[in-house]
């Protein structure tokens, strides 16, 4: 259970409005269970849990949300008949009325936590307060040919469905569903080198309903990536990654891929410096209807270091500029955030967390451009029992 009173400078994630006092106070109640099962033929875990958030200044903004994940590891079934294969299921799930591209700090979590990233996909394509539900399945397998070979395959299949809120009468809003499968492998060359090698290929269908402002309408994406990646274990505490390769997307636009990382990790420090680069289509064309594709840059670094047995410090730091086109005009959006948290343990069961987040981003459509910062201050109070 996690309790926590944030002040937000900027609940609508928008630029300064005359007469719109944009700065509150933010009660959040976030209870969570998590059941951990270890068997003889599957282990996992799932996580339950449902969060409200509660406005001083602005009640009408108050609202009930959930995130879920559930993670099954089958490797003791799947190894009675190939004792060289793995097979894993995982499945995340959340509703909320918060802008995708504009999430929220978890009350409770370090920022640099995966659920705090900002989404690159999401960025830019829906600034306003909707109802939104997210869902991502992922089913993963791998085959081990030798001791330093091994192939592996996955199918995701993602929903994002919009629902309609007094902030977005008039908008364009939208449905996507997305599949995608890949194939690759991966080998040891030495004891200190690994290169992996991958295909993979995205179906993306996106739909406006009936009542939407444009009438129905419908679009549909394919994407296949070839990448090939290397890592390398520099010390006993400091590995580098590094990667690249070909996108292309239907009907005929091409780009490039690029990832790269450097990783630290001791007994009471772990840092990750990481840049990656990626395209998917592109559903802001003028009318909601989309075309052509964005490119995004992500570049990010995060570190968390244990103080001793109460004491944990965490940082983060992060920006990204997505860039494509919208019907005749080009689009550009950039975001940039930082921050960090101290977390106490009081004791094995309550801890303290005080956290400071801050944003800046900016956005280009054509002539059109807007540009807003937020600042969130929060303090968190966590209990754990098992």
């Amino acid at each position: 259970m996690c309790v926590s009173e944030r002040y937000d400078t900027n609940i609508f994630y928008r630029a300064p409005t005359p007469g719109v006092d944009s700065k509150d106070f933010v009660t959040d109640v976030n209870p969570m269970l998590r059941v951990n099962h270890n068997g003889d033929y599957a282990s996992g875990f799932l996580n339950v849990g449902g969060f409200s958030e509660t406005y001083a200044k602005n009640p009408n903004l108050n609202y009930l949300g959930t995130r879920d994940t559930l993670s099954l590891n089958l490797d003791n079934s799947i190894k009675r008949w190939l004792p060289n294969a793995s097979l894993s299921v995982t499945d995340t799930f959340s509703y909320t009325p918060l802008p995708p591209g504009y999430a929220n700090p978890i009350a409770g979590s370090s920022p640099s936590a995966p659920e705090n990233i900002q989404n690159v996909y999401a960025q830019g394509f829906l600034g306003f307060r909707t109802n939104n539900l997210m869902n991502s399945g992922t089913v993963s397998t791998s085959y081990a040919m030798t001791a330093s070979t091994s192939l592996n395959a996955s199918y995701n299949y993602s929903i994002i469905r919009f629902g309609s809120s007094p902030s977005t009468q008039g908008l364009t809003l939208f449905d996507t569903t997305t599949q995608t499968g890949t194939v690759g492998g991966a080998t040891r060359l030495s004891e200190l080198d690994t290169l992996n090698v991958r295909y993979a290929h995205t179906e993306t269908d996106r739909t406006t309903p009936s009542s939407s402002s444009i009438g129905p309408s419908s679009s549909f994406f394919t994407i296949d990536t070839v990448t090939m990646g290397w890592s390398r274990n520099l010390t006993s505490n400091l590995s580098a990654q590094l990667g690249g390769g070909g996108i292309l997307i239907s009907p005929g636009i091409t780009t490039y891929a690029a990832n790269a990382a450097l990783v630290m990790n001791s007994l009471n420090n772990n840092a990750t410096l990481s840049y990656s680069r990626t395209a998917f289509p592109n559903f802001t064309g003028a009318g909601g209807t989309g075309g052509g594709i964005l490119i995004g840059d992500a570049f990010s670094l995060s570190a968390i270091q244990t103080i001793d047995r109460q004491w944990q410090l965490s940082e983060t730091a992060s920006y990204t500029h997505t860039s494509g086109a919208s019907g005749l005009n080009q689009l550009a959006f950039d975001s940039f955030s930082a921050g960090g948290d101290i977390r106490y343990w009081v004791t094995s069961i309550w801890s303290t967390a005080l956290s400071y987040n801050y944003q800046k981003f900016k956005q280009e459509v054509g002539s059109l451009k807007t540009d807003f910062d937020r600042q969130v201050i929060m303090f968190s109070v966590i209990a754990t029992w098992s």
